[in-house]
């Protein structure tokens, strides 16, 4: 989604005489809005994404116009489109160099053209693939609330543009920051990529992934990762199955929720799906209530006992088994003698009626932990 320079070139060369004399390379830029600046210190005044047209009025000669260009460009603008004629006579080739090197576009443009009349015409573009984008995202939202509804949702998607066919991945952003609330971070991540599928749903801030493969869904939400942390703290993503048609992104969403939570307690601020190992047996389970009961009779007597005595004999038992039953690596983790270990191991298995030596019954308790990472017991 979002309009492109190329796009907008294609629709107004021949009816406005435009032509792109620079920076070829990058016509794919997706521009946010058309904005009129006259000269390089007004540079700062853009958000980043705009065509900005110049007739010259505030200036004379050539020599500002590189550094015209090269502000624009360091500013974010999208490209520029000098005006000739009285004030603009040509475009000095220090920068059509630059625009070249930088892939930032460079237009020029006949005096005889009245700016109000093409900027009017680009910005009906803008303004209707603006329309265009948050219909396409009520829709995906849609899919979301009714996903019985999935198959005439499609069909207003297909109308919109949207192919609702390929591989996608609902992606969710959870962040503790108070600074940035889901508004916010929707803004931040239009300035870094305009054509990123974003919308906010109930509580979560849900991302669209359409990349055609694990290694650039993977690329890609590092890179977005990367640029979230430069500017929020605490940010984690969760991200569920890849599914083969849009219809079935509630699916895909399910799995991005339910795993966001377990992803942070786990430190994990990337987490996909197919990285959730055993947890995904537990989470798939159609009876909460079940894996309750089955944590409290492996480990509840313990936790008891700890909130009783003021112990910690449960996170004793975890450290063990995450030591692979190491009793020198667990004495070293809580800074104890390794005969104390051996101790609490001994009145562990006498609390919860096990013989931890036994790998059954390990594996009992190591899936009773599991358990407690996705927090059924809230």
């Amino acid at each position: 989604m979002g309009v492109s320079i190329e796009y907008l070139y294609e629709k107004s060369s021949h009816l406005y005489r435009m032509e792109l004399i620079g920076g070829k390379s990058g016509v794919d830029h997706p521009v946010e809005w058309i904005h009129m600046l006259e000269s390089p210190d007004s540079a700062f005044f853009l958000h980043g994404g705009e065509l900005v047209f110049t007739t010259g009025v505030m200036n004379k000669g050539e020599a500002w116009l590189v550094d015209f260009v090269r502000q624009l460009h360091l500013h974010g603008g999208a490209g520029v489109v000098f005006n000739i004629g009285p004030y603009i006579k040509k475009v000095p080739q220090e920068a059509v160099r630059y625009c070249d090197e930088h892939a930032f576009p460079l237009f020029v443009l006949p005096w005889s053209v009245h700016l109000v009349d093409i900027t009017r015409y680009l910005c009906r573009f803008i303004i209707n693939e603006e329309k265009q984008r948050l219909s396409i995202l009520n829709l995906l939202q849609q899919i979301l609330i009714m996903p019985e509804q999935g198959k005439s949702i499609c069909l207003s998607l297909e109308n919109q543009g949207f192919s609702a066919a390929g591989r996608f991945r609902a992606a969710i952003i959870w962040s503790k920051s108070r600074e940035y609330d889901q508004d916010a971070i929707m803004a931040l991540l239009k300035m870094w990529n305009n054509h990123v599928i974003v919308f906010s749903y109930h509580d979560d801030l849900v991302v669209v992934l359409t990349e055609a493969s694990y290694e650039a869904e993977r690329r890609i939400t590092e890179e977005l990762y990367a640029y979230l942390t430069s500017r929020v703290k605490k940010v984690c993503i969760s991200i569920g199955a890849a599914v083969s048609h849009i219809t079935e992104l509630s699916c895909s969403y399910a799995q991005a929720h339910t795993i966001v939570h377990l992803a942070c307690k786990k430190g994990k601020h990337i987490f996909f799906y197919e990285e959730l190992g055993i947890y995904k047996l537990l989470l798939e389970g159609n009876n909460p209530a079940l894996l309750q009961d089955y944590y409290n009779e492996v480990l509840g007597a313990l936790e008891t006992h700890d909130a009783m005595h003021n112990a910690n004999l449960t996170d004793t038992l975890y450290y063990y088994l995450m030591h692979d039953c190491n009793v020198k690596e667990t004495a070293a983790h809580e800074y104890v003698h390794r005969n104390t270990i051996m101790y609490k191991l001994n009145k562990i298995g006498s609390i919860i009626g096990m013989d931890i030596a036994v790998e059954e019954n390990k594996l009992a308790i190591l899936m009773a932990f599991k358990i407690r990472d996705i927090e059924f017991q809230k």
